[in-house]
């Protein structure tokens, strides 16, 4: 109970008791703290003292009716008490001020009589919690974060439904909260917030989260599912990574499993090809025996589409391949299906379009489109290259016939301006977080006439802009790594897998296509949580693929 009063007398006595039992009275503990601000509102006299109080009574049942308040033995009538049940121990630890610690170790003192020894709290504070979202969406991820001050590890998280059936969740990450370190007076560098995401069984309906902290604490939040349909994947990636401090010293030594399994979960990494049921268009007579299909995901820039197509409708070579749109954002799917026909109306050039309903990212819309290619080989194409001449990309496949042990070939990339954007890409050692490998792109920037290259040459890794392959190959290594989270080192990774079935990786510098580099992604966001999301990619790549990326530098030497 919290509120103010104003007595002539310094620091008024109060007491409770229980109604109509004798007036038997309770434990009750309660501090003051000066209220200046009543003084100047009420217009008192300086003989007059204003307190605010706060106060703390031993009860087990929640009818305040039957409670009698004194104060200085003058009764305070209990209807005129309108209590109202606060979770948040901040909320009344807030109105104490420089009052709080005093307080809690009076609040400590008193209940630690009446407490069992055995689950005495080394410290009080170790019981305050808090849950700012606790959800279940229409995925059945169970999502939930807020704060608690507890040193022990919550490593038993359980779900129940409503016959009380339990499932296990994977553990909390545990972060910085400045607010919460500060209001409570605690170390700056205590990690008193928790955030955890897990995929739960599909058959089953969590309505309750109960967590018990290695100091036999629990904690407990009723879990919400209403609205949860309108928390997108990418919005709590967003919510999630807000969390993470990928600048804390060390933050990359241990790994952080917990982040990369919490990520996962919500992307679905490894159900996220499960059960579609893809749409499939068909603009004109599409080449049903193409030598080469080309797929290429759409995400927020649609509007490409016409530029290609454009460019694909003045090359007769493309008549003997096939192009593959996939859809991998359902926000412009009405945009993107009106500029579909528009653009075949105006170019009457024959292509495929793909669409699973559901944002896939890089590596599962790419495995998609590969799901319906009719071609011997793929070529993996971002929606922002351009095709510089005619005929192109049965010259690259001619390229790769002729090479030893090709597995994938890419091509040079350039800028508006004819400056590099990608010639060959390499693993690089991260200055600012040793030990992350980074994929690097050298020359990047400089003018394509100053690099003197052979006309294909072996290289480390290509980017998946632009990557020439067979589709056998694609297939029997899984395609595209659909863990990796909205489109990084999903080629790097590809490319590993060739090195792994002996495969060599070309990049070929005669052809030229202009890339304009990430266009064909929204990038007009706020926040750095896709930097944070780049660098966790980079640790599963490190994960995954541990000491062979080593070996593969050492090979190219």
């Amino acid at each position: 109970m919290s509120g103010w009063l104003v007595s002539a007398a310094n620091k008024p006595v109060i007491s409770v008791a229980i109604e109509n039992e004798n007036n038997t009275p309770i434990s009750v503990f309660y501090d003051f703290f000066e209220r200046d601000d009543l003084i100047t509102a009420l217009n008192l006299s300086d003989a007059v003292n204003a307190y605010g109080f706060t106060l703390v009574i031993e009860r087990s049942e929640s009818d305040f009716t039957k409670l009698v308040f004194k104060i200085d033995n003058k009764e305070i009538v209990a209807s005129s008490l309108e209590p109202v049940i606060i979770d948040s121990p901040d909320v009344i630890l807030a109105a104490l001020g420089t009052k709080k610690a005093s307080f809690l170790r009076q609040v400590q003192e008193g209940f630690n009589n009446t407490l069992d020894t055995s689950d005495k709290p080394t410290d009080p504070t170790s019981i305050s919690h808090y849950f700012d979202l606790c959800i279940i969406t229409d995925s059945n991820l169970l999502y939930f974060n807020g704060w608690a001050l507890t040193d022990g590890a919550m490593s038993d998280i359980i779900v129940e439904d409503e016959e009380g059936k339990g499932y296990q969740v994977t553990e909390c990450f545990r972060y910085l909260r400045t607010d919460i370190n500060t209001k409570f007076g605690l170390a700056d560098n205590y990690n008193a917030g928790m955030v955890c995401a897990c995929r739960l069984p599909t058959d089953f309906l969590p309505e309750k989260l109960i967590i018990k902290t290695s100091e036999n604490r629990i904690m407990t939040s009723d879990v919400d599912s209403s609205g949860s349909s309108q928390l997108s994947k990418t919005k709590i990636l967003k919510d999630y990574l807000s969390f993470v401090n990928v600048h804390k010293a060390r933050f990359f030594d241990n790994g952080q499993p917990a982040i990369l399994r919490h990520l996962a979960d919500i992307w679905q990494a490894e159900s996220i090809m499960d059960n579609l049921l893809p749409e499939v268009g068909m603009f004109g007579d599409v080449n049903m025996q193409p030598l080469v299909s080309v797929i290429i995901p759409i995400y927020g820039r649609y509007d490409f589409l016409q530029h290609q197509l454009l460019a694909f409708s003045n090359d007769t070579d493309m008549q003997n391949h096939e192009v593959i749109y996939v859809l991998d954002d359902p926000r412009i799917e009405r945009e993107f299906n009106i500029t579909c026909h528009g653009v075949f109306n105006t170019f009457n050039h024959p292509f495929k379009t793909i669409y699973a309903g559901k944002n896939l990212g890089f590596a599962g819309a790419n495995n998609l489109g590969a799901s319906i290619a009719s071609g011997q080989y793929i070529l993996a194409l971002n929606s922002d290259v351009m095709p510089s001449s005619s005929g192109w990309l049965s010259r690259l496949v001619n390229k790769f016939e002729s090479l030893d042990s090709p597995g994938i070939l890419g091509t040079k990339l350039v800028y508006e301006d004819d400056t590099i954007q990608h010639i060959g890409m390499v693993f690089q050692d991260d200055a600012y977080y040793p030990g992350i490998w980074m994929n690097y792109h050298p020359h990047k920037g400089m003018p394509s006439h100053l690099i003197k290259k052979k006309e294909t040459e072996l290289t480390e890794l290509v980017t998946g802009a632009c990557m020439l392959m067979e589709k056998e190959f694609f297939i029997s290594v899984g395609g595209f790594d659909t863990r990796y989270i909205l489109g990084d080192f999903e080629d790097s990774d590809l490319c590993l897998k060739a090195y792994k079935h002996n495969k060599k990786i070309y990049i070929d510098t005669k052809e030229s296509l202009y890339h304009l580099e990430r266009l064909s992604q929204n990038l007009v966001d706020s926040g750095d949580w896709k930097y944070k999301l780049t660098l966790l990619n980079s640790l599963y790549q490190k994960d995954k693929w541990g000491d062979a990326i080593e070996e593969v530098k050492q090979q190219n030497v």
